[in-house]
Order: structure tokens, then C-alpha cells, then sequence
């Protein structure tokens, strides 16, 4: 993959005008990210090209333990070399084995392809058990290749490129003795690897039998479409064109995509060549002209937040960084689009999360980033309760942080750590929200998520709005409702507090762009999990005391909530108070106090039974 940076000029083909499409980030201040992959659970593994493997945890946070650090071993001085690649065994659940591609060694160095397991920590490798399972020299520094993926046969699909240099000058692309510029399918089950029986060149003299495609020049990235099993194959060009190879699921003839023969669909190099006729043609040839340099292969999209990008074919290119987007036309055909008409340097890979949705790595600027499309929504109105505040002789809750000008102009869960997920986050308040009285005063902000019906620890987005004594939860400019730039279906909807224990529904609830009320005050709301909610009569309610926001209510013990209202006061004259909008003020009276009335260590003590001191209560999310 070449790394110079060329001006971005627009494609003359179609924006495309439905849906509104954008990169959203995810995560920052990763260190060159090359990859991102998915186990098989909610999680996403973020490969950085030093040696290192992240983790991104369903909530949005990102591990500070890596799940794999191998820097000691990997050789990755020049541009194109380092971690390169990862793949999980489809039985990972069962198994733990995943797979890694990287360069070692000096100078030109190797390509070499590892296993290694996972240990009974289940966010933690072993990295000093590896086996390594394959591996070649490079007679150049670039054009490693370094995708790895499952096919839908089982086998594991690897593609090392064709050793680099400037124009295959070996030829080793055609060159069916060598591994360079194929791709390889393999069998990974056993204590090593065996070669499928049926790869298409078994038995072939003087062929590689693990030779399954060839033709290649530097197939950085590929991916099968998870519905219909097909290959899609991003190849970088030489100097004139960029190339998209497609490839139907279950045919195994070993396929010649051309290289160096031919470039895209212009001739390069055909001395010795056949017919152009009697090579796999691209599906698109990208003019570098245009401001390519690197096309980055991407995934056919199959998630189900959003309708408009269904079946397409999502790809990039490493130096406009525009997302593009091949449509198939109907007659065996593709049809070609930008999604996102500007873009930055640096794209390195398109992965996908266990739910079909995709993720950009852009290793320029160390960022991970989802697609989205900001033109679909569903409505949502929760209705909920804070223990903390509410008041079982008014039957509703105080509004004191409002009175004392106390609730901050912006929602504070970004600033706490909190991800933002399908534009949700920084909401700001209206000019005159705070003004309301009575009933609709304004209580506090909170953080409602949807969840993935499929995946119900996996956030796939976020709003935060404003809670009203009588527990309606209205959006930031107090209207009725939050938006959700989501596309309809089934989600499980959470409500979260900054000092409470958030609760969620039991079941996945059917949301559109008409607007679901969905009400956990009431007694009868099934919720997920047991003890979920503080009891209030036949009302129910978030429990308060979540004063270090870990998720459990702690009376003693390390990192109690009863400790960090006393180091909120000063922690040594317990009868000090302190007034502010604090994570201590439970009762969410504006003022952190102790010890005497309307205390907050109290609430914390009521919550956990307050008869056993030792006693905790957890959040009931999964």
C-alpha cells in the first residue's frame, strides 16, 4: 500500500441523495491502527500496526490492558510493515484460537501468519504462547498484504501480496511456485495447517497447493459478504488505476485477477501473458487521477440501523478517504457512488462489529469511526424516577438543582467518559427550558441508550435529555420525545443517571419514527434483570447512591460510595458541606452533605438494605 498523499478530487459519479451518511468517531489516541475485527460477541479487537491488539468494550470504552501485545517480535520500521491482520476461529467461544499476520525479523524482513489463545481472562491473550503456522521472506519492505478472514467454508483466507518492489518484478503474481501475490486458503484446525482437498491447485506440478487465487498485486484488504458468502477484494494499483474484484461464494477454480499483466483494466506489463479476456476483470478500475492511491477493500454492508446502505458494497481509499459505495444494477452489473463525498488521509481498514455495522480505521490520525446514517430516526419518551430526589409526600420529584442554577448547559456524560453513539451526545439546553415550574421543572440531565436487540450489552445509540419532576424525559430544547438516528426495529431502551444504578427494559421493544413511550415507573414495565429498581409503593424508581459511578451501590469496602461523599467534603470534619453539581449529591439537592438531615450517606446506607453495612446493590445491565 503506497502511503503518498494526492489531492482529492471528487468522483463524477452520483452522491447519493436518500441517505445522510456519516463517519461518527469512536474512539481516539490509538497508535496507527491497521485493522478491526469482531469475536463473535460484542466486542470489537483493534489491531495497531506496532504489535499491540485493543480493546473496545460494547459500552464504548477502551481497554487500557491490550488483549495482545507482541512489539517484542513484530518488525514494523517501514510504512507497510507491523500487525497487519487478524481473524477469529469461527468456534472462537469454544476454542479461544484467533490468528495474527505480521511482519518479523530485519530489513525486508518475513511475512508470517501465528495462532494464539486467549487466556481464562477472557480480555487478555497469551502472548508468549504462539504457534507460528506459515511464514515466507520478502524480497522488498513493501507489499505485505495482511488480511486475514474465515470463509464461509471454515477455511482461513490469507493474502501476502507479491513481495513488493515496483511492477512484481519477479513476476511472482503469475508465478504458481510462489506464495506472493495469491491469495491462500487453509485449513487451521488442526495442531497446524493441511491444505483443503479441494483447493484448485492440488495436484498441479510445481504449483503450491495452498495457491487458492493469484493475479494479485497488494491486496490489502478483503471480506466475504456475510449473507451470500461472495469475496470482495480491494487491490492497490501501480500508477494508473485502483481496482474492486468480486468473486461469487463456493467456487473454487483459482481465479487470475491479471497482476502485472494488467493494471485495473489497462495493460501493464503482458509479456508473457494471455488473452485480457482470460483474466477475472475487475468490477470497478479507480483512475489514481481522481486523488486515489491505496483503494482500502471494505464489506458488502448487512447490518439493520440503516435501511439505505443495505447491499451495498462500502469501500475507501487511503488518501482521498471518500466512502464509496458499488450498487449492483440489476443485469450482473455495478453501479458506483460516493456516501461521503470528502474525506482524510489515512484510511487503513473497513471491519465489521457482530451485527453487521462498519467501522473505519484510519491509521493517520489514530481513530476509529462507525458509519451512520443521520437520516433515519425512531422516538422514544421514557418515563422514570430518581430515588434521590423524589419526594414520596408530593408523589414527584425536587427540582433543587434547578433552582440553585446548578444543571449544567451541556449534558455532562460525554464529559464523563461516556461514548458518543449515533449522534448522541453535547446536547444543549434551550434558551428557556429551565425556566418551566411546576410539574415539567427540569430535574436533571440523563443518558438514555438503545441497545441491539441481538446483542442487549451493545450501545448502538445514544441521547441524553432532561428528566422532569414528573419523570418525563423531554429533549434538550424541551419538546416531547428524544430522536434516535437509528433505522426501526426491536431495541432495548435504557435509562441511565450519573449517581443512580440504571435500569433497562426486560424485552426488545418494536421502535419507529412515531413516537413509544416507554414508562419505568410503573410497577408493571417487566425490566431486565432482578432487583433493578428501588420499590416507592406501586411506583418504582432508579436506585440513588452510584456516587463513584462503577455501578454498584457500596456502603464499605474498597471504593465505596459512603467514601467519596466524605472526600467531597474535605474528609476530616464530617459535619462540612459542599455545595455544587457533584456525582455526591445524592439526593440531588445541590449540596454534598455527611452527616445531620437530608444527608447523602443515608441514601447510600437505605439503598443497600441499611441493616448490613456489607451489603451492595448492583446494576442490572448486561
Amino acid at each position: 500500500m503506497r502511503t503518498a498523499f494526492l489531492s482529492a478530487a471528487l468522483l463524477s459519479a452520483s452522491i447519493c441523495t436518500n441517505a445522510q451518511p456519516q463517519l461518527e468517531t469512536v474512539v481516539t489516541g490509538l497508535t496507527s491502527p491497521t485493522d478491526v475485527v469482531h469475536a463473535g460477541d460484542a466486542r470489537l479487537f483493534i489491531v495497531e500496526r506496532v504489535g499491540r491488539i485493543r480493546l473496545l468494550h460494547p459500552d464504548g470504552t477502551l481497554d487500557p490492558v491490550p488483549f495482545l501485545d507482541i512489539t517484542d517480535r513484530v518488525l514494523s520500521d517501514a510504512g507497510e510493515q507491523g500487525l497487519l491482520g487478524l481473524a477469529f476461529h469461527p468456534q472462537y467461544a469454544s476454542n479461544g484460537r484467533f490468528y495474527v499476520y505480521y511482519t518479523v525479523g530485519t530489513g525486508n524482513g518475513s511475512v508470517r501468519l501465528s495462532r494464539f489463545g486467549v487466556s481464562p481472562d477472557p480480555d487478555v491473550a497469551y502472548a508468549n504462547q504462539e504457534t507460528v503456522l506459515w511464514s515466507t521472506a520478502k524480497p522488498f519492505q513493501n507489499h505485505n498484504g495482511g488480511d486475514l478472514d474465515f470463509g464461509p467454508d471454515g477455511f482461513l483466507y490469507l493474502a501476502p501480496g507479491d513481495g513488493g518492489g515496483v511492477g512484481d518484478p519477479a513476476n511472482s503474481a503469475q508465478d504458481l511456485s510462489k506464495p506472493l501475490g495469491k491469495i491462500l486458503r487453509l485449513n487451521v484446525d488442526g495442531a497446524g495447517y493441511t491444505v483443503p482437498a479441494n483447493n484448485p491447485f492440488v495436484g498441479v506440478p510445481g504449483a503450491l497447493p495452498e495457491i487458492w487465487a493469484r493475479g494479485l498485486r497488494n491486496p490489502w484488504r478483503f471480506g466475504f459478504d456475510q449473507l451470500t458468502g461472495d469475496l470482495w477484494i480491494g487491490d492497490v494499483g501501480q500508477d494508473v488505476q485502483e481496482e474492486v474484484n468480486f468473486w461469487p461464494a463456493g467456487s473454487n477454480s483459482g481465479p487470475n485477477f491479471g497482476w502485472r499483466c494488467y493494471e485495473g483494466s489497462a495493460a501493464y506489463n503482458t509479456t508473457g501473458c494471455t488473452a485480457q479476456g482470460t483474466y477475472v476483470a475487475p468490477v470497478q478500475a479507480l483512475p489514481q487521477s481522481d486523488g486515489g492511491c491505496s483503494v482500502i477493500g471494505g464489506r458488502v454492508y448487512r447490518g439493520s440501523l440503516y435501511p439505505a446502505f443495505q447491499g451495498k458494497y462500502i469501500y475507501t481509499d487511503f488518501c482521498h478517504g471518500r466512502v464509496q459505495a458499488l450498487t449492483s444494477n440489476g443485469v450482473g452489473g455495478w453501479t458506483n457512488s460516493n456516501l461521503i463525498g470528502t474525506g482524510s488521509v489515512g484510511m487503513a481498514s473497513i471491519g465489521e462489529d457482530v451485527n453487521g455495522e462498519l467501522y473505519f480505521c484510519n491509521t493517520s490520525n489514530g481513530t476509529v469511526q462507525r458509519l451512520i446514517d443521520t437520516s433515519v430516526q425512531v422516538r422514544v419518551s421514557p418515563r422514570v424516577y430518581l430515588g434521590g430526589p423524589y419526594d414520596e409526600f408530593a408523589g414527584t420529584m425536587r427540582d433543587d438543582l434547578r433552582t440553585d442554577g446548578l444543571i449544567p448547559s451541556v449534558e455532562p456524560y460525554t464529559a464523563m467518559g461516556l461514548p458518543r453513539v449515533a449522534t448522541g451526545g453535547n446536547e444543549t439546553l434551550g434558551g428557556t427550558v429551565l425556566n418551566t415550574t411546576g410539574p415539567n421543572a427540569i430535574v436533571d440531565w440523563v443518558r438514555v441508550e438503545l441497545r441491539s436487540a441481538a446483542r442487549p450489552d451493545m450501545v448502538v445509540a445514544v441521547r441524553h435529555g432532561l428528566l422532569q419532576r414528573d419523570g418525563e424525559v423531554v429533549a434538550a430544547n424541551g419538546t416531547a420525545g428524544l430522536s434516535f438516528a437509528v433505522g426501526a426495529g426491536p431495541y432495548y431502551v435504557v435509562v441511565r443517571h450519573r449517581n443512580h444504578l440504571g435500569c433497562m427494559t426486560a424485552n426488545a421493544i418494536a421502535l419507529t419514527a412515531t413516537t413509544t413511550t416507554v414508562d419505568l415507573t410503573a410497577a408493571a414495565t417487566p425490566v431486565w434483570g432482578t432487583n433493578a429498581r428501588s420499590p416507592i409503593g406501586s411506583l418504582r424508581a432508579l436506585w440513588p447512591g452510584n456516587a463513584i459511578m462503577d455501578g454498584t451501590v457500596r456502603y464499605t469496602g474498597e471504593a465505596n460510595d459512603r467514601d467519596a461523599v466524605l472526600g467531597a467534603i474535605g474528609g476530616v470534619i464530617p459535619t462540612n458541606t459542599v455545595a455544587g453539581y457533584s456525582l455526591s449529591d445524592i439526593n440531588l439537592d445541590g449540596v454534598v452533605i455527611y452527616t445531620g438531615a437530608e444527608n447523602d450517606r443515608d441514601r447510600i446506607l437505605s439503598t443497600i438494605g441499611g441493616v448490613i453495612p456489607t451489603n451492595t446493590v448492583t446494576q442490572q445491565l448486561p
